[in-house]
C-alpha cells in the first residue's frame, strides 16, 4: 500500500521584460533618466552639474524599480491615469442601467443595460439537434461561452489515490482542449447566502391566496425572518466555463452550434470521468440569474421569493447586469454589495499535497468567489517557450557569473522550475497558462473589511500570495464572473 502522497509545486511568476529583468517601461524610463543627466552635465558646469544628474539618474532608477504595494511606480502610473480619465470622463465611474418600461420585459426588447467592464458581451441562445443551452458571446460572436453547473463531494473525505485520480483526469480534460477550437476554460467556486428556497416555498403554499406575494406586513416579516436565517449559512456553487473561439471550428458555419454543443458535450464526458457530477448546461435565463448574483448575491432570497410569488424577472438578458454600479479605488459598489477583487500572485513555492487550496474553498464563513482561468498551449508552443527559458537561465547565470554576482534562492528557483517543465514536456504532459482571482462582497465597507482579513488568513493557510487589485476593481470583478477572462 503506498503512503506517500504526491507533492505539487509551482514555479516563480514569470518577469522577464524586454531588456532581461527590465519591462518595456522601466527601460524608457531609465534611458530617459540617463539622457536627463547627460544634459543636466551638459548645462550645469562644476559640481552642481554633478549633484543635478545623479539626482535625476538615482531619482528615475527608483522610479522604475522601487515597489510599492506590489507595484513600482512606473506601473502605478498608468492605473492611476486611468483610473482618473474614469472618473472625469462621461458618466465617471458611476453606471445606471436604464430602467424598463411597462411591457417592455415582457417582450425582452430592451434587455437591462451591462456595466462598462462588459462592454460588448451579448447573452445568446445556442440552438442545436433539439438541445438548447445559454452563451455569453464576445467580440461579434467570435466568442462563446457557454457555462455548466457542477456538484462534487468533498474532495477532503476522498482517499489521496482518489483525489489523485481526479487531478489526473482533470489534467487529461485541460490537455485534451489544446491544439482545438476551445480556448479557455474557467472554474468557478462561489459562495452566496443560503436562499431559504424551502422556507419561501412554503410561505407560498401556506399563505392566504388573497394575499399578494408582497407588500402586505405579515407577508413581509416572513420574508425578513427567512432573510436573517439565511445570512447565517452559506450555498456553495460550482461552474466551470468554457470558451470557444468559432474561428479555429473547420466547418460550415451553419454547423457552429453544433460543434459548440459538441464541445460541450465532450467537456462533461471529462467531467464526469474525473467522478464531478454535471448538472448540466446553463439556460440562457439561468445563465443571466448566475451574472445577476454575481453582482449582488444578497439579492438571492428576495429573487427567489419573486419567483415563487409569480413577479418573477423575466428571462434572458433582461436581468443580466445589475440596476446600478460605483467603481472606487479599493472596491466595487453594485446595488445592495460592495465588492474588493484580489489576484492570487503567488502560488505555493514548495510541495504541497492536492488539499492546498482547501482552507480558501472550504470557508463559507464569507460571501466570495475564486475563479481561475486556464488556457491550454499547444505542445509545439510549449516545447519552444522551454527552450528559450533555459537558455535564458544559462545566459543569465553565465552573466551574473562573470560580474561575480550571487545566485539567489529566486533564480534557483526559476532554473528549477523551466528543468521540470522541459521534463513534464517530454513525458507527454501538457501545459497551460492560469491565473487565479478572489472577489470578497459583503453589505457594507465595515462587512467588507473584516471579509477580506478572514480571507487573507485562509489563503495564507494556503500558501496563497493575495494581491488587492487597486484601481482595477471594475475591470477585475468581471475576471471573476464566467467569462473565462483574467489572462493577458
Amino acid at each position: 500500500m503506498r503512503t506517500e502522497r504526491r507533492g505539487y509545486r509551482f514555479g516563480p511568476l514569470e518577469r522577464r521584460g524586454l531588456l532581461g529583468p527590465l519591462r518595456a517601461g522601466q527601460a524608457l524610463l531609465i534611458s530617459g533618466g540617463l539622457a536627463g543627466a547627460v544634459e543636466v552635465l551638459g548645462r550645469i558646469s562644476g559640481g552642481g552639474g554633478v549633484v543635478g544628474s545623479l539626482v535625476l539618474l538615482i531619482g528615475t532608477v527608483m522610479l522604475a524599480t522601487f515597489p510599492v504595494g506590489g507595484r513600482t511606480l512606473e506601473q502605478w502610473a498608468p492605473i492611476s491615469l486611468a483610473f482618473g480619465r474614469r472618473s472625469l470622463g462621461r458618466g465617471g465611474r458611476r453606471f445606471s442601467s436604464r430602467l424598463p418600461t411597462a411591457g417592455t420585459l415582457a417582450a425582452d426588447q430592451h434587455p437591462r443595460e451591462l456595466p462598462r467592464e462588459l462592454k460588448g458581451v451579448e447573452l445568446v441562445q445556442i440552438e442545436a439537434n433539439g438541445r438548447s443551452v445559454g452563451a455569453l458571446s464576445e467580440r461579434h460572436g467570435r466568442l462563446l461561452t457557454a457555462v455548466i453547473a457542477c456538484q462534487a463531494l468533498s474532495f477532503a473525505l476522498l482517499d489521496p489515490e482518489v483525489q489523485e485520480r481526479r487531478l489526473a483526469q482533470w489534467g487529461m480534460v485541460l490537455t485534451a482542449a489544446a491544439n482545438g477550437p476551445i480556448r479557455r476554460l474557467q472554474w468557478v467556486e462561489r459562495t452566496a447566502p443560503a436562499q431559504g428556497d424551502e422556507l419561501a416555498r412554503w410561505l407560498h403554499s401556506a399563505r392566504d391566496p388573497s394575499l399578494p406575494a408582497r407588500g402586505v406586513p405579515v407577508v413581509e416579516s416572513y420574508l425578513e425572518l427567512i432573510g436573517q436565517s439565511t445570512q447565517v449559512t452559506r450555498d456553495h456553487e460550482i461552474l466551470l466555463a468554457i470558451q470557444l473561439d468559432t474561428a479555429r471550428l473547420t466547418a460550415p458555419a451553419q454547423h457552429t452550434y453544433e460543434l459548440v454543443m459538441e464541445q460541450i458535450a465532450r467537456i462533461a464526458r471529462g467531467l464526469e470521468t474525473a467522478e464531478i457530477r454535471v448538472l448540466g448546461a446553463l439556460g440562457s435565463a439561468q445563465l443571466a440569474r448566475v451574472l445577476r448574483t454575481a453582482y449582488d448575491p444578497f439579492a438571492r432570497t428576495d429573487m427567489t421569493a419573486l419567483e415563487l410569488g409569480g413577479g418573477g424577472e423575466t428571462s434572458g438578458g433582461a436581468s443580466a447586469g445589475p440596476l446600478g454600479a460605483h467603481e472606487h479605488w479599493d472596491y466595487y459598489r453594485c446595488d445592495g454589495a460592495l465588492h474588493a477583487t484580489f489576484w492570487i500572485s503567488n502560488w505555493p513555492r514548495i510541495d504541497v499535497s492536492p488539499m492546498f487550496m482547501d482552507a480558501l474553498l472550504a470557508d463559507s464563513g464569507t460571501v466570495r468567489t475564486v475563479a481561475v482561468t486556464f488556457e491550454p498551449i499547444a505542445p509545439e508552443r510549449s516545447a519552444r517557450e522551454v527552450e528559450a527559458a533555459i537558455t535564458r537561465d544559462r545566459a543569465d547565470s553565465e552573466l551574473r557569473r562573470r560580474f561575480g554576482q550571487s545566485e539567489t534562492a529566486r533564480h534557483r528557483q526559476a532554473q528549477e522550475a523551466a528543468a521540470r517543465r522541459e521534463a513534464e514536456l517530454a513525458a507527454g504532459h501538457g501545459e497551460v497558462r492560469f491565473s487565479g482571482f478572489v472577489t470578497v462582497s459583503g453589505r457594507d465597507e465595515s462587512e467588507l473589511r473584516r471579509a477580506c482579513a478572514e480571507i487573507h488568513l485562509h489563503a495564507a493557510r494556503g500558501r496563497l500570495e493575495l494581491r488587492r487589485l487597486y484601481g482595477q476593481q471594475a475591470e477585475s470583478f468581471s475576471f471573476t464572473l464566467p467569462l473565462a477572462r483574467g489572462l493577458r
